[in-house]
């Protein structure tokens, strides 16, 4: 959590951002970024601070604020801002946090502000009768936001969970990476329909074949290749809870170059392409990049 002094601190450092970067993406992220009693604030002085620029700000959240603090928000924000800067809610669907019927209450009032962004459905073979019916609810009300997320398990093999004992049986199922992408072949083959639900725009070739990211991350395909350049080192970066920037989320991940944000420039850390220092690419696979 960054305390009011520290979110001061990144905005002041934000005023630096080079005149050229007109459009900026602002991606608020966690955990569960509307936990700091600051959320609202951040966002609205980026407006104010970027009044002459295109923004996008977007937060991933599991929608678990009240209806009446994302009411307000939003009734505010859109007071605050001009017509080239957009506010986006993405959430994220869990069962047994809360009903559909909230969830979709909170769905409504973006989409009543015009926020409403993609909703990332979770899904959970152990419950898959509740998952069904959870996840036919919310595409019967918004079925054009509503995207499917496959719940990865690392070394599932390895953990002799009963949910998944007689799943692993299967050869397809199992796969060859220890059971991690068993839900998203369980699914796929069960309901073939559910590829009408992946996150459109995320499309990749890969030796002649057009696949989709959530594909390419399930098959393991992006753990193939050592990109030699990436544009994600000129176009992005990530600020921590420590206040440390990184290149992009893989190096956050794997601490790689952590600099505070304090010591940095951002015409020189912004001006060139860097050489991957990262043995996979999983959330820049969007970015330009050299092998």
């Amino acid at each position: 959590m960054w305390t009011k002094e520290e979110c001061d601190e990144v905005l002041g450092k934000l005023i630096d951002l080079p005149e050229d970067k007109r459009k900026i993406f602002f991606y608020l992220y966690g955990g569960e970024p509307t936990l700091s009693k600051y959320w609202e604030y951040i966002q609205y002085r980026l407006i104010d601070i970027f009044s002459d620029r295109e923004l996008f700000i977007q937060t991933q959240t599991n929608l678990s604020l009240t209806e009446a603090r994302i009411d307000t928000f939003l009734k505010t924000v859109n007071e605050l801002k001009t017509d080239q800067q957009q506010i986006d809610i993405c959430s994220s669907y869990h069962l047994g946090k809360q009903s559909p019927d909230e969830f979709i209450k909170k769905m409504e009032i973006c989409d009543h502000y015009n926020a409403l962004g993609l909703c990332f459905f979770s899904t959970e073979i152990g419950k898959e009768d509740q998952f069904i019916e959870e996840f036919n609810n919310l595409t019967t009300a918004y079925p054009e936001k509503v995207k499917l997320k496959f719940t990865q398990i690392e070394n599932l093999t390895d953990q002799r969970d009963p949910t998944y004992n007689a799943l692993l049986e299967d050869d397809y199922l199992r796969g060859d990476d220890n059971g991690e992408s068993l839900e998203y072949r369980y699914f796929i083959r069960k309901y073939p329909e559910f590829r009408n639900y992946l996150e459109e725009g995320w499309n990749f070739s890969v030796d002649n074949e057009i696949l989709n990211y959530i594909e390419v991350k399930n098959q393991g395909i992006y753990r193939q290749f050592k990109y030699m350049k990436c544009h994600a080192g000129r176009k992005n970066l990530v600020i921590d809870h420590n206040l440390k920037v990184y290149r992009c989320n893989d190096y956050y991940y794997s601490q790689i170059d952590p600099i505070s944000l304090s010591d940095i420039d951002f015409e020189e850390y912004l001006g060139n392409d860097t050489i991957c220092l990262s043995c996979k690419c999983t959330d820049g696979l969007d970015h330009t990049k050299y092998r």
